[in-house]
């Protein structure tokens, strides 16, 4: 029996059937294969796929394999986000302790190098696209990146011979030209070295060098400050030398590492100044349409006003210009996200300065180290919202597209600062206030064991053995001697005998005039020189210490058996290899030898790591030349400003033995625990994920093919005028109140994620296109091999 429709036997027709499937089974595998190879074929000057012999032998080629030298690049990153980041992470405390400058100066500084470091991107993208390459470009600048680092290393030298200021400035000034012209090459250069159809692997690799930044950041965060205090060097305590030539090295090293995959990289050709081009079709676009010319053919009128720029630039380059004007123009309210996220690594870390960073007795949080909290939320965070968060609004149809999430980035951030402010009230409240004009602040210790007598401008007060006054000097009173004012201190007369029977013999002068000038924090120590009555006047400071440990002024009123007077501080809980366990410091006096019974001799110690001290004071009958003064332990707290004054020994009642020092507190210890900044940290790092990685992806989508690098450019710039606008507001000091600042900046972010959401309403997104290309989103699976199997 034969089949009527082809005239085979039905036995034939069967087989032929069974190979018909089995011929389809195969053609639906090739074309499968088709569809992850077909961006992988060679392609002529036309775009077209290159002719070949046989189609098998397209059908045979093999999958592209990840670049293995990729790691190159990705360790030059990690390396050089350390550098930079480590090396930020301690400007703002170096520039407050080695050249004393004031907070808002050193905020304004800061911001600079920040707004320097987002300007320079602009000369490395040009110098990568239209001169001599990324690559070129990367090791270049990074040889000037490397040379600021260097002298920023030897200009915090002393012994050098550098200028310390403008050698360290210049420094900075090479290191942010280095840092910002290879911040839009590297990535971009990573990109380059994957080819049509490993689109996977590179949004792989994107995902992988934005975990090397922050990998980067967190660990030289942690590290840097480290070196900062706890490593000494040049004598002294701390070394910032080893805090800047770290990042030195390691920056040297990811030259190398870039260097070694040089001869597997894949170098794209030149463009050409793409930004050059936009900004020349702009100029020409304005110049004619001020000029009244019209480009256009025929009489009829532009529809645009970029249409000017038409009788000089190709249709296509105009058209394209259009399509980023109002992506650029969405970007003007954005720089004042990074107005307040900048300042994390001034404002903030002045504020964490002025917190307990105490862990536990022999382990405290550095000021300078709170910054990590930033890199190790955005670890968290970026995987969290990725995977889960916008998955879940996705599934749920809520539209949560990129604008969306940068408004809500936006008034993240705000409220991060309105928690930073409240924050701020609570440790002004814990900070004394300074004298403010025309007062004075004056504090009396008596150290003899008679009362004496203080006044000035008419009124007086009396004080008993071991006790403290403070007074405060008025207008009237400051006014009287051209804003100084005198204290006279004197014995009573009829008290001499209760100060020894010496005093009555040979009392020398019984009156001592101290002057007092406007806003100065005034300490009399009141004691006795040979037996006579003494005084002496040390000024000090009525503020936090600026490296947030704890300060402390030792007293010594009785003679000590030794030529060489000392107080030492010995904490036990600390090893004796590390900093903190021991301090030793001369004391100051009017003699040269402490067995005479000397006026109060007192040392003004090093800001002192938070612990328990042991107190010793020199001795050359003791045991290695020290005695030990009392049995406990004297309690150092961070941001605390003391006055220890040691009781002498003889005299004292057994209980007092034990503790025979008295503590006053100039300035009190800081009590608000640092991590109390980690919820503003928190708020603002959610912000960031919404806003900076949101702000990425919407300037990449929303250009066309040869303006992503512009609209990359576009979108650094926001970040340095963002910068513009701190310095703006600190220079001009609208506020001395660091709360009400804070609240000022929350309220300007306010305002501007408001307009921002109003421009929101009518941006209209550019699709992507429907064909399938390397910087478009891909289309569907059968258009792919539909695509494949025309080329």
């Amino acid at each position: 029996m034969k089949d009527q429709d082809d005239g085979l036997p039905m036995a034939q027709y069967r087989a032929s059937e069974e190979k018909s499937k089995a011929n389809s089974e195969y053609l639906r595998k090739e074309l499968d294969r088709i569809s992850n190879k077909a961006s992988n074929m060679p392609t002529t000057s036309n775009g077209r796929g290159v002719e070949r012999s046989s189609t098998s032998e397209s059908l045979v080629k093999p999958k592209l394999k990840y670049p293995f030298y990729i790691i190159f690049i990705l360790g030059n990153e990690l390396c050089e986000r350390f550098a930079f980041y480590g090396m930020k992470a301690v400007l703002t405390l170096y520039f407050l302790e080695a050249f004393f400058w004031t907070e808002s100066r050193a905020t304004l500084i800061y911001h600079v190098f920040l707004i320097t470091s987002y300007f320079t991107p602009i000369l490395g993208a040009m110098l990568a696209d239209g001169y001599i390459g990324k690559f070129s470009t990367i090791f270049l600048l990074s040889l000037v990146y490397i040379g600021g680092l260097v002298l920023m290393t030897l200009s915090s030298i002393p012994s050098i011979g550098l200028s310390p200021v403008s050698g360290f400035l210049s420094g900075l000034f090479l290191v942010a030209l280095g840092t910002g012209g290879i911040k839009p090459c590297v990535v971009s250069y990573g990109g380059d070295q994957f080819r049509e159809g490993q689109e996977r692997q590179r949004e792989s690799f994107f995902s992988v060098f934005y975990f090397c930044i922050n990998a980067g950041s967190l660990v030289s965060t942690f590290v840097t400050p480290i070196l900062r205090s706890d490593v000494s060097c040049l004598g002294k305590e701390g070394c910032y030398p080893a805090a800047f030539g770290l990042p030195a090295a390691l920056l040297s090293l990811s030259i190398v590492l870039f260097l070694l995959g040089r001869p597997f990289y894949r170098n794209v050709p030149l463009t050409g100044n793409i930004l050059g081009r936009v900004v020349m079709c702009v100029s020409h676009a304005v110049y004619n349409r001020f000029r009244g010319r019209n480009t256009t053919h025929n009489g009829q009128k532009n529809q645009h006003w970029l249409d000017y720029a038409s009788d000089k630039f190709e249709k296509s380059f105009v058209n394209d210009v259009k399509q980023i004007m109002p992506v650029l123009k969405m970007f003007l309210p954005l720089p004042i996200f990074w107005t307040l996220f900048d300042q994390k690594g001034s404002r903030w870390t002045l504020q964490a300065n002025k917190m307990d960073g105490r862990i536990t007795d022999n382990f405290y949080w550095k000021p300078d180290q709170v910054q990590i909290f930033n890199p190790v939320l955005i670890l968290i965070l970026v995987p969290f919202f990725e995977t889960i968060v916008f998955p879940t609004l996705k599934r749920c149809n809520i539209n949560f597209r990129l604008l969306t999430r940068m408004i809500f980035g936006m008034f993240f951030a705000g409220a991060a600062f309105v928690i930073a402010g409240l924050l701020q009230m609570q440790i002004d409240a814990t900070v004394p206030v300074p004298p403010v004009a025309g007062t004075g602040e004056l504090r009396l210790f008596n150290t003899l064991p008679c009362p004496v007598s203080a006044g000035t401008s008419g009124w007086g007060d009396s004080m008993e053995s071991q006790d403290i006054k403070a007074y405060q000097m008025w207008d009237a009173g400051v006014a009287n001697v051209n804003n100084k004012t005198t204290v006279t201190i004197r014995l009573n007369p009829n008290d001499w005998t209760k100060c020894g029977q010496a005093f009555q013999s040979n009392t020398g002068t019984t009156m001592k005039s101290h002057t007092i000038v406007e806003k100065g924090v005034h300490s009399v120590y009141i004691g006795a020189f040979n037996d006579a009555f003494n005084t002496k006047l040390v000024m000090d400071k009525k503020e936090k210490p600026k490296k947030g440990t704890g300060f402390v002024r030792m007293v010594v009123p009785f003679s000590l058996n030794s030529t060489s007077g000392e107080v030492t501080l010995i904490n036990p809980d600390v090893a004796s290899s590390k900093k903190g366990h021991r301090y030793t410091v001369l004391l100051d006096q009017n003699t040269a030898f402490f067995e005479e019974n000397s006026t109060v001799a007192d040392a003004a110690l090093p800001e002192v790591l938070h612990g328990k001290y042991e107190i010793y004071v020199a001795d050359q009958y003791a045991l290695y030349g020290k005695r030990r003064v009392g049995s406990e332990r004297l309690l150092v707290q961070n941001g605390g400003v003391y006055t220890v004054i040691l009781k002498d020994p003889e005299g004292l009642q057994e209980s007092e033995k034990k503790a025979p020092w008295a503590v006053h507190s100039i300035v009190p210890a800081s009590s608000i625990n640092i991590f109390w900044q980690l919820p503003q940290y928190f708020i603002i790092t959610l912000g960031e994920v919404l806003f900076s990685v949101s702000g990425v992806a919407f300037a990449y989508s929303q250009s066309p093919p040869s303006m992503k690098a512009v609209l990359q450019a576009g979108w650094l710039m926001t970040t340095a005028f963002g910068n513009v606008i701190t310095i703006i507001i600190a220079g001009t000091k609208i506020t001395e109140n660091q709360a009400t600042e804070f609240f000022i900046f929350a309220g300007l972010i306010g305002v501007f994620g408001v307009l921002f959401a109003f421009m929101v309403r009518f941006y209209k997104y550019v699709e992507p296109s429907k064909k399938k290309d390397s910087d478009n989103e891909p289309v569907s699976k059968m258009q792919e091999i539909d695509e494949a199997v025309n080329e």
